[in-house]
């Protein structure tokens, strides 16, 4: 009886440690930021991170990383435009001044660089002239 009440504890614990684990570290250690906003295809994006990236060519690029938990294939190129609007334009006040914001669109977060199967995702590149996203192909 009590081999039993002990095992059923520890599964109890283990449950609990797990639950824990998979609902709250990956968010808060990928996703530090708390924005959101209703892009226009009138789904609700959430800012994950910025992450600026130095390229071979010394060039920093600000990527914008963005949650849509719904998207299945591609996103709406009008929602990664307002995404570079609302947050890839004050990602470039930084030294030195990115050259490139990259909107990416994730279904959930991951650690960038790293792989992601089974997680969506949909990536667009701007240059910003003045203060407008204007889209590039990569």
């Amino acid at each position: 009886m009590i081999r039993a009440l002990v095992f059923l504890v520890g599964v109890v614990l283990i449950g609990v440690a797990v639950y824990w684990f998979l609902t709250d570290s990956p968010a808060t250690e990928f996703c530090p930021l708390d924005d959101s906003g209703t892009a226009p295809s009138g789904r609700v994006l959430e800012l994950c991170d910025v992450v600026y990236e130095v390229q071979s060519n010394n060039d920093v690029w600000a990527v914008v990383r963005v949650l849509d938990a719904g998207l299945v294939t591609n996103a709406n190129l009008a929602d990664h435009d307002w995404a570079c609007e609302t947050w890839g334009i004050a990602a470039l006040d930084k030294e030195p001044r990115p050259v490139r914001v990259v909107v990416q669109i994730m279904t959930a977060p991951f650690m960038r660089g790293e792989a992601a199967p089974g997680i969506t995702q949909a990536i667009e590149a701007y240059s910003v002239p003045g203060d407008t996203c204007q889209w590039e192909l990569l």
